[in-house]
């Protein structure tokens, strides 16, 4: 007679949305969604163009590509978002700056902020990192000029259980 032990399979983190209680390897399925701890920001990338003209003339055509890694300048700094679908953000000081809702559909997570609707990429998710992207293009005019720009942010950030 034989007799032949397997240990179930399956995610062990229990921080994972698909933890398996009853796993006891880890089989790399792990799974992980932006509710749970707190997610601090360490760099902003910023990429796109502007252009300004005023009276039909070009004043102003620029390529825009830098990365703010200063926790001062950093904005978010710090997001929470809570299983409810509440978040909040914080400042480098871990002052209250805004809150309101979130839901995610897909790869777009979407914030309903006091003020305005901002819906982001979610390009990468792990236990412990995100990377968020933002595109903005916008038109305006002011003062005679009128202002284009088509702009993408990329927020990195790194997970504080």
């Amino acid at each position: 007679m034989s007799v032949s032990c397997t240990k179930e399979e399956g995610c062990t983190d229990s921080f994972a949305t698909n933890f398996n209680i009853d796993a006891e390897n880890d089989d790399g399925s792990c799974e992980f969604g932006v509710a749970g701890g707190s997610w601090i920001t360490q760099s902003i990338a910023t990429n796109g163009s502007m252009s300004v003209t005023f009276g039909g003339f070009p004043v102003l055509d620029s390529t825009i590509n830098y990365t703010e890694t200063n926790p001062d300048s950093l904005d978010p700094y710090k997001l929470t978002m809570t299983e409810n679908g509440m978040y909040t953000q914080e400042d480098v000081a871990n002052n209250p700056v805004e809150g309101g809702t979130w839901s995610v559909s897909g790869n777009q997570l979407t914030l309903n902020t006091p003020d305005t609707i901002l819906v982001l990429t979610v390009n990468s998710i792990d236990r412990d990192n995100i990377s968020l992207s933002l595109n903005l293009i916008e038109s305006t005019s002011e003062m005679g000029m009128e202002i284009d720009y088509n702009i993408t942010q990329t927020v990195n950030s790194i997970r504080e259980w």
